[in-house]
């Protein structure tokens, strides 16, 4: 109910359900009531016509919208606008990257320990290929165990924290029912092992996940990710978002899953990849996209 719509509430939209997660952050006098979603920003309503639903409890938790929102309010009126005038640049973000990680990809706390930001990923990479490799999926559909597929898959996801809570929730309900499982399993082993082009293996994978309810970008490249780390990226949105506008790369962005954006993203990482070796530093050289993620992930403005 809109009387509920307070600062600080987090919510979901009643009918753009691929926003994601939002958190309420601005409300005035005359109607009008500011919240940031996760995947597509800040977005200004009219409070009567607003079309909510509160979220409470696990389903709200979130600390990359926490990290979203904290960085948001730190921005003054001021700030933005110098943010709209000049962007910051590679140099800037690399920079950046170094103050956490001084000697870039081969920086001890990089590549272990608790603000390692590879050891886990290519933990999740092992189970994911342990558990549903090219030698394991196609012989578990066979066998049509497609609840132990889903079990797996969820178990991969769990591995990292990659994708949220939220996220998360919305996968676990989707695939409580038996079809919905045999659907999941079918598409995801398309996607992984299928004989078509990467670009209808995704485009089906994505219909899919609309038709169970859990079309999120995370989810749709979570799996392309972990299973062929050289070639594939992880899409999180708005850290995505940045790292294209500090390249100047148009990614298309749009948050229903699409074939244009996904492709755009991974030239975007291609880019990001060429930029660093071009640094001339062997420890700034991305062994993989994983690195490259990682670059993405920890020069954007939420990164704590």
């Amino acid at each position: 109910m809109n009387h509920e719509l307070i600062v600080g509430v987090r919510v979901k939209h009643a009918i753009r359900t691929d926003w994601g997660l939002g958190e309420v952050v601005a409300t005035d006098p005359s109607g009008i009531l500011m919240v940031f979603f996760e995947d597509v920003g800040l977005k200004k309503f009219s409070l009567p016509v607003a079309q909510f639903l509160r979220v409470d409890g696990e389903e709200a938790d979130s600390d990359y919208l926490t990290a979203l929102v904290r960085h948001y309010r730190s921005l003054s009126t001021s700030s933005l606008a110098n943010k709209k005038s000049g962007r910051t640049t590679f140099q800037k973000a690399v920079e950046n990257f170094r103050s956490h990680f001084p000697r870039g990809f081969q920086d001890q706390a990089y590549l272990s320990g608790r603000r390692s930001e590879r050891d886990y990923k290519m933990r999740a990479h092992e189970l994911f290929i342990e558990t549903l490799g090219p030698s394991v999926l196609p012989l578990l559909l066979i066998e049509h165990k497609y609840k132990e597929i889903c079990d797996r898959a969820k178990a991969v996801i769990n591995k990292t924290n990659l994708i949220n809570q939220y996220e998360k929730i919305w996968l676990n309900n989707a695939l409580v029912q038996s079809n919905a499982q045999k659907l999941f399993s079918c598409s995801l082993g398309t996607l992984l092992y299928g004989s078509h082009s990467l670009r209808e293996r995704f485009e089906q994978f994505a219909s899919m996940l609309y038709e169970i309810n859990a079309a999120k970008w995370p989810i749709a490249t979570y799996f392309l990710f972990l299973s062929d780390p050289e070639a594939q990226i992880f899409v999180k949105p708005e850290v995505t978002k940045s790292a294209a506008e500090v390249l100047g790369i148009d990614i298309n962005y749009k948050p229903e899953l699409n074939w244009l954006t996904y492709s755009q993203v991974v030239r975007l990482a291609e880019a990001i990849r060429s930029k660093l070796v071009k640094e001339g530093q062997d420890y700034l050289v991305p062994r993989d996209l994983v690195d490259v993620q990682s670059f993405i992930w920890v020069t954007a403005p939420s990164y704590c």
